[in-house]
């Protein structure tokens, strides 16, 4: 499994490789070089350290509800959950209900970029200190 920094520093070195005319039209096309985008791909767009807690897709198929995501979706750091858009509506709509009867918002993410396996993620507004994310 590749770590941060490793896609941090593929993402550098790629930009940094190009000429400065392909530079500029990188930047002039996307705006500005995303950060760290190989790592939000990992996490359904969202940076590694506002993620909460995290199940696989294989998880989230699974018949039951997993207490972790749970506690996690009432904690008061909350934001929202996310769920991959690959995933079928009869594996992610015990999640769905459960999000709206805790009163936490959710996002269905269609983006055919999303690399992993991740297949839920429940993420708050700014950076917290969770050592385990995966459930």
């Amino acid at each position: 499994m590749t770590t941060e920094s490793e896609h941090q520093s593929d993402e550098i070195g790629t930009l940094s490789k190009k000429s400065r005319l392909e530079q500029a039209l990188t930047v002039g096309v996307d705006s500005v070089p995303e950060l760290k985008k190989g790592e939000k791909m990992l996490y359904l767009g969202e940076f590694k350290e506002r993620v909460i807690r995290m199940l696989s897709k294989k998880q989230v198929a699974s018949p039951s509800l997993f207490p972790e995501i749970i506690e996690a979706l009432k904690d008061k750091r909350t934001l929202k959950m996310l769920l991959n858009g690959d995933l079928s509506f009869k594996f992610t709509d015990k999640y769905i209900k459960l999000a709206k009867e805790v009163g936490k918002p959710y996002t269905t993410i269609h983006n055919s970029e999303l690399k992993g396996d991740t297949g839920l993620v429940v993420i708050s507004d700014q950076g917290v200190d969770v050592e385990k994310i995966d459930v």
